[in-house]
């Protein structure tokens, strides 16, 4: 069973938002001290995996940042 991804508004620069990145491939490196790492959206916290959608385009937190994701 997926996630339903959680509709958010877009980026807003006055507010708390965590590094938004591009695709991954599937190989990529990450730091295990950011494994607890909550992310945020315009101020809005979000745990390791969840998912949101913003201007068609879907995105999921990983470590801290969150990272586009097909949907």
């Amino acid at each position: 069973m997926s996630k339903i991804p959680t509709p958010v508004k877009p980026v807003d620069p006055a507010r708390n938002t965590s590094t938004v990145l591009g695709p991954m491939s599937e190989q990529s490196t990450v730091q295990m001290n950011l494994q607890n790492e909550k992310c945020f959206w315009n101020d809005t916290e979000f745990s390791q995996g969840d998912q949101i959608i913003s201007d068609g385009k879907c995105y999921e937190c990983s470590y801290g940042r969150w990272v586009e994701v097909d949907d």
